[in-house]
């Protein structure tokens, strides 16, 4: 028969801490649960940009557009409000016959927009990076220096982004403005499948803008008199 020794000190001040930091997680994870609606909802009106607006010379909407023309239905409200006098509506093909640009226009004709006052810009660019650098030709023709940028509350974050880096080295000043969009509601966006499927490819959709951006910067410049391979100096 083998003798039981009394656990030593040591040994019970391990069990002791174990306890407490099983006790501290199972705390935390209580915390976060009975709080996750609060922090969901911040996360989820921080992810949204919509900038205090002024002025500018054009209102430029997005391809992408939702079913029910969330994006063009906000730009044409803003144009009421005296923000820009022109909309330039950005879109890529839909089918070979029509593309959103015009489809867009055709909304806008119908909201009331005078058709002077639209701006069709076609496109065959399938991302916003594209879109961005695609209409560039577009507002230099029309010298578009501040421009307003509208499209769906989910994307505003990823577009400034974007925007920013194209026409920023080009002197022109961007604003977002967030269209209302039925697909996600940031103060409940958690609870419904299409909230929470935005946001979730808005997310990776970032990261890999991280990449895209990144490929838009110069290289950085060689420091004066490093020595090149074979002794040439700069």
């Amino acid at each position: 028969m083998h003798r039981r020794f009394p656990s030593s000190p040591p040994e019970r001040g391990g069990v002791a801490i174990t306890l407490l930091v099983l006790l501290l997680l199972v705390l935390v994870l209580g915390t976060v649960y009975w709080t996750r609606a609060p922090l969901l909802r911040a996360l989820g009106e921080w992810w949204v940009v919509d900038e205090r607006l002024e002025p500018a010379q054009a209102l430029v909407v997005l391809g992408g557009d939702s079913i029910q023309g969330d994006r063009l239905r906000h730009a044409v409200s803003l144009y009421r409000q005296g923000l820009a006098p022109r909309l330039v509506l950005s879109g890529p093909p839909l089918r070979t016959y029509l593309d959103e640009a015009e489809l867009m226009k055709r909304e806008a004709l119908e909201q009331g927009v005078p058709a002077d006052h639209l701006i069709v810009a076609r496109h065959p660019a399938d991302s916003t990076l594209a879109e961005a650098l695609a209409l560039r030709p577009v507002l230099a023709e029309h010298n578009f220096r501040k421009i307003i940028v509208v499209t769906s509350n989910f994307h505003t974050r990823r577009a400034r982004w974007i925007f920013l880096a194209v026409y920023r080295p080009l002197g022109t000043q961007v604003l977002v403005s967030a269209a209302p969009d039925f697909r996600f509601a940031p103060a409940r966006w958690w609870q419904e499948r299409a909230g929470r499927a935005a946001l979730a490819i808005e997310v990776l959709k970032t990261l890999y803008t991280l990449w895209e951006v990144s490929s838009l910067l110069p290289p950085p410049a060689t420091p004066q008199g490093i020595c090149l391979p074979g002794g040439t100096a700069l």
